[in-house]
């Protein structure tokens, strides 16, 4: 269970630091006028000159590489926590923990789809407007009312958790109450990353996994063991939750919430668009030998470490997008500018590991993962269309498209039925990897060039 259970794990980590904050600006007046400020509104964010792409690059350049190395930062921090675990602990104790991790991703991908809920919502409203505030709810309702809904569904499962995942039913009960907190966590970053305040809100994420590391340093300085590794989670995750939230005490909360048409929607493209980046693993664990999938999930995690840009890229527009949805020439330059970097990366990415690749893996999982050299080039190609895809998944995240999320789910279906097929061929899973990432590529950008042409009829 450690083999295949660890690099899986620290990939679905590395995921849940990077689906954090943003910021908000105002819309300019003109075409080429970008993201002004109101002057009443405290944010960290730049007053971008009115024109041209110089500006833009000059205006922008500072902040998104603060929030770049805040990611990375974060991104550092998780890894580092799944090592020092994985020495601390005996193989069955972090068989344990790469249980009760399981449960805490799952309900990652449930706060991010919140997050980006409460980010539109929050960015879409005006901050100055009474009536488009909750003044009588002052307090995290919906990401209360999920989480413990959440927490309850873990609880009432444990028995049968605890058999397929070959774990104790005291690690399901923990896990079901960091459930909760990483909602109300989700919720209040939200509220920072929609309201301007990105500094605030990609450090208090960043901070958490730095605070994680600490934490078990000292369990592992007092020799706490398991539990004290699992409590640290847990301990950290509450202390993030009460600070996140009492830093975005004072942000009006928009009257929209996440049960609404917008806020499905874009639950839909999240959750859907995170299972679609790691269907291949599950499937292949489920029908391929162990050492296989051990050998092809070490080379998901390196490769899904190049989606820290478009996750980075997602942080900083996402707010920028929504509060710029009837300028089409800043649209078409931000999503220029994240196919672009999205597909370079990728690029790189493919070089990197034609040159290093040979020591890259055994130096980081070790000679047993030997075997894994010859997937990265493949994987790498496989999933460049899904980088790119993953980057206009902020536009159609802004716009709330139903018709992307019809698009998202109908790649699911047709992913599910045909892994199902033809797993455990890794070739064969590849080749429709990729020919189904370019296929929902080409729906987004399709869709985006819809709704561009009837905002620029309507002006």
């Amino acid at each position: 269970m450690t083999r295949l259970f660890t690099p899986f794990t620290a990939g679905l980590i590395g995921w849940s630091v990077l689906r954090m904050p943003g910021s908000r600006l105002a819309c300019g007046a003109e075409g080429g006028e970008a993201f002004a400020m109101t002057d009443d509104e405290r944010t960290d964010e730049p007053r971008t000159p009115r024109r041209g792409l110089r500006g833009h690059v000059k205006a922008h350049a500072a902040p998104l590489t603060g929030v770049a190395i805040a990611s990375l930062l974060g991104a550092a921090a998780s890894f580092v926590f799944q090592i020092l675990s994985a020495r601390y602990l005996a193989p069955v104790d972090f068989g344990l923990l790469a249980a009760f991790l399981v449960i805490v991703n799952v309900a990652a991908i449930g706060s991010a789809a919140l997050q980006n809920t409460v980010v539109v919502h929050t960015a879409s409203s005006d901050p100055n407007a009474a009536s488009d505030t909750r003044r009588g709810r002052r307090w995290p309702v919906d990401a209360v009312t999920i989480g413990l809904s959440g927490a309850l569904v873990v609880c009432v499962l444990s028995p049968w958790l605890a058999q397929a995942l070959d774990t104790g039913a005291w690690v399901l009960i923990v896990a079901a109450a960091t459930v909760p907190f990483s909602f109300v966590f989700a919720d209040a970053v939200g509220l920072l990353q929609g309201s301007g305040r990105v500094g605030a809100a990609i450090w208090w994420s960043t901070g958490t996994q730095v605070a994680r590391v600490a934490a078990v340093l000292a369990v592992i300085a007092v020799g706490a063991g398991l539990g004290g590794v699992i409590g640290s989670v847990l301990a950290t995750l509450i202390l993030a939750a009460a600070g996140a939230t009492w830093t975005a005490r004072r942000i009006r909360r928009p009257s929209s919430g996440v049960f609404t048409v917008t806020g499905l929607v874009i639950i839909t493209l999240t959750v859907a668009f995170t299972w679609l980046t790691g269907a291949d693993v599950f499937f292949l664990r489920a029908a391929g030998p162990a050492e296989l999938t051990g050998a092809y999930a070490s080379v998901v995690v390196l490769v899904k470490g190049a989606f820290l840009l478009p996750s980075t890229l997602s942080l900083y527009l996402l707010p920028r997008f929504v509060r710029n949805r009837d300028n089409p020439k800043l649209l078409r330059l931000g999503v220029a500018v994240t196919l672009g970097a999205s597909l370079a990366t990728s690029v790189l990415m493919i070089l990197v590991f034609a040159v290093a690749g040979q020591w890259l893996v055994p130096l980081l999982f070790g000679s047993a993962y030997t075997d894994a050299i010859s997937l990265l080039i493949p994987i790498s190609v496989a999933y460049m269309p899904w980088m790119a895809a993953q980057g206009m998944l902020i536009k159609m995240t802004s716009s709330a498209s139903p018709a992307g999320a019809i698009f998202t789910v109908a790649v699911v279906i047709v992913q599910g039925a045909f892994f199902a097929l033809v797993a455990p061929n890794v070739e064969a899973m590849l080749i429709g990897l990729f020919v189904l990432g370019v296929l929902l590529l080409s729906a987004f950008l399709v869709l985006d060039a819809m709704r561009t042409r009837r905002t620029v009829s309507r002006r």
